[in-house]
């Protein structure tokens, strides 16, 4: 039923808001020799609190280098792609073309290739046919004059001096006023507010009831969004400390209640507004499950109230969004599937151990600690064959080097490689080496993280076992 009901009010955004713009598709087109042969996927963020990428088009660079493709887009959207070292991006509105002119290929050399924590430098992409009135050339040109004394501004604010900032907004304006482009016209004004907040000229307080209370939420527009996340940041945290707030704690802790906590929360005025409350609270508990304040699975509970009971698409997707990503990892969850290549060059998922136990282990084979674990893991193996399958991930820079190893060791529960999806180190938030999982037949995670050999795996998977007359 939630499911349905998600679908349902995601078809109503999008009716909705293609019976506005007519059921146009933005449009991308150019020639890029250099990239013959490449795919290019183009994504936007479906939300902003988790920056969920959600594909929006692609297409293939022919022979000729010739490439086009038509993007998904209902509003004004930023949109970008990862090309090599680049993330290049655009805003693309409905209805429109763009000639894009790809920058000079360089792919990432094999070591960013394998960090899965590599970060892409960002880079707004050319457009040929761009005209002095595109959002593109708005925003290009904005930035550059905004972003000339925006670092210093906030340098000398963190050292005590101020700046006259309305007098550095009036000579900005002179410039930009006046485009009747309603959505720069909004970008500009969060960026302002933006500079503001942190330069101390406004406290969060005064900003809430400036550009937020009683406002539109801008769901697609970045300035807008980047400014929300700043203002309400770890908000349940900050309101608790004040007398009236004081009842966060019980109201999601104790009593896992949405419709108490809704209560507390109206007693701040800058949260009159039902549908922003809402908001701040889906950013709320997305910042808080990963800190030690609350308990994860009342947290889960209330956001669980919000996607049933809310009447607001774009919540319904920012609340799936963030489930998705707190459960991942929790025992009782689906965790991410993955799909990888062993030493002989097999493609080797994890559905092909349904119905089995899975002790999934992270390591690399100049692990000191992980070698020694292998000696018990070997044991482990061939004492439990019949209910657990032990798999090794190797998270080695070369594959050669495992295939060496295992020439060596004859080691012969199923080990793969990292390096044809080098994200799964952060599909499955890897720290340390080595890392373990116990994951059930039915591919629901039991135990995250699961202890090691040396921890006493052998015993608690015993007892589990035997929990289950398995044994």
């Amino acid at each position: 039923m939630a499911k349905l009901r998600f679908l349902l009010l995601f078809l109503l955004l999008f009716i909705g808001v293609e019976c506005k713009i007519g059921a146009q598709e933005a449009m991308i087109f150019g020639n890029a020799a250099e990239y013959k042969g490449s795919d290019i996927i183009f994504y936007t963020y479906s939300d902003y609190i988790t920056e969920t990428e959600y594909e929006v088009g692609r297409c293939k660079v022919e022979r000729d280098g010739k490439f086009s493709a038509k993007l998904k887009v209902l509003e004004t959207s930023f949109v970008f792609a990862h090309l090599g070292v680049y993330r290049i991006y655009f805003f693309a509105e409905p209805g429109k073309r763009y000639e894009l002119v790809l920058p000079p290929r360089e792919d990432k050399t094999e070591a960013q290739r394998l960090n899965p924590f590599f970060r892409e430098t960002d880079l707004q992409v050319g457009i040929k046919n761009v005209d002095r009135n595109d959002i593109n050339f708005l925003i290009n040109a904005f930035d550059l004059r905004f972003n000339q004394d925006f670092d210093q501004i906030v340098q000398d604010a963190y050292r005590g001096r101020q700046h006259n900032i309305d007098s550095l907004i009036t000579r900005i304006e002179e410039k930009f006023a006046g485009t009747g482009n309603r959505f720069f016209d909004a970008y500009r004004e969060y960026r302002y507010g933006l500079l503001r907040q942190i330069t101390f000229i406004k406290k969060s307080t005064a900003t809430s009831k400036e550009l937020f209370l009683n406002r539109p939420i801008l769901y697609r527009n970045p300035a807008y969004m980047e400014l929300f996340n700043l203002v309400y940041d770890k908000y349940f945290l900050f309101f608790s400390r004040t007398s009236q707030g004081n009842a966060i704690f019980d109201d999601i802790s104790r009593y896992k209640s949405l419709g108490r906590l809704k209560r507390t929360l109206a007693t701040d005025d800058v949260l009159s507004n039902d549908t922003l409350m809402e908001m701040v609270i889906l950013k709320s508990l997305h910042d808080e499950f990963f800190s030690d304040n609350f308990s994860r699975s009342a947290l889960l509970t209330i956001l669980d109230s919000i996607y049933r009971t809310t009447t607001i698409p774009e919540h319904v997707i920012v609340a799936e969004n963030i489930r998705n990503r707190i459960t991942k990892l929790l025992p009782g969850f689906v965790p991410a599937p993955f799909s990888l290549n062993d030493v002989n060059g097999r493609e080797v998922s994890l559905d092909r151990f349904k119905g089995k136990y899975v002790y999934l282990n992270f390591c690399t084979t100049t692990s000191y600690t992980c070698l020694k674990e292998f000696v018990q893991l070997e044991k482990i193996s061939k004492q439990y064959k019949k209910h657990l399958e032990v798999v090794t991930i190797s998270a080695d820079d070369n594959i050669d080097d495992l295939k060496s190893f295992l020439e060596n060791s004859k080691y012969d529960w199923t080990f793969l490689h990292f390096g044809n999806k080098p994200e799964i180190l952060k599909d499955y938030d890897i720290r340390v080496y080595p890392t373990y999982f116990l994951i059930g037949p039915d591919r629901k995670m039991i135990l995250s993280p699961a202890p090691s050999p040396e921890e006493g795996f052998e015993r608690r998977f015993f007892q589990l076992l035997r929990s289950k007359g398995e044994i």
